[in-house]
């Protein structure tokens, strides 16, 4: 948080001291971003507000088809923390970066996709262990990395018409 301070010579600066954002507020920035744009494209969207833990928006296309997503919030460029989830048929997930400062970015994926992406994340933790000679499974989290993100971003069209 950024403070004003006087110096030696009495002469007033401001610490620009950054904050530390709150995981927590980057989801919910996420969410009402994502709600907003889904607006903006003709979609009925409800906000479970944190009520269910698997999904975050219940949404229906401009053509009447229902369908959930699971919005994935981050301030600063990183992967995101996905766990697998039972297959639902019409279950989409937002991964939403809301940086601080600049423009939001959405990318947008099915379940299938973020299946893949962690399976492939998986795979490369066991081959980065097993180089190390470790065995076992890493302990990590399951995740969906920028880069394969990055191939879905703005993929609004995947979602139900």
């Amino acid at each position: 948080m950024a403070q004003n301070f006087r110096n030696e010579k009495g002469q007033n600066f401001r610490n620009r001291q950054k904050e530390t954002q709150a995981p927590h507020r980057a989801q919910w920035a996420a969410q009402f971003a994502v709600a907003s744009e889904l607006c903006k494209r003709g979609y009925e969207v409800a906000m479970t507000m944190g009520n269910n833990p698997v999904i975050d928006l219940m949404v229906v296309s401009p053509r009447g088809v229902p369908f959930l997503i699971d919005v994935k919030g981050q301030y600063k460029r990183n992967f995101w923390p996905v766990r697998l989830k039972k297959a639902r048929g019409k279950l989409f997930y937002v991964l939403a970066f809301v940086p601080d400062v600049g423009q939001n970015r959405f990318f947008v994926l099915t379940q299938e996709a973020v299946e893949k992406a962690i399976r492939r994340d998986l795979q490369h933790s066991i081959a980065r262990r097993k180089a190390k000679g470790l065995d076992g499974e890493p302990l990590s989290l399951p995740n969906v990395e920028w880069d394969f993100a990055k191939k879905h971003e703005g993929a609004w069209k995947v979602l139900p018409e």
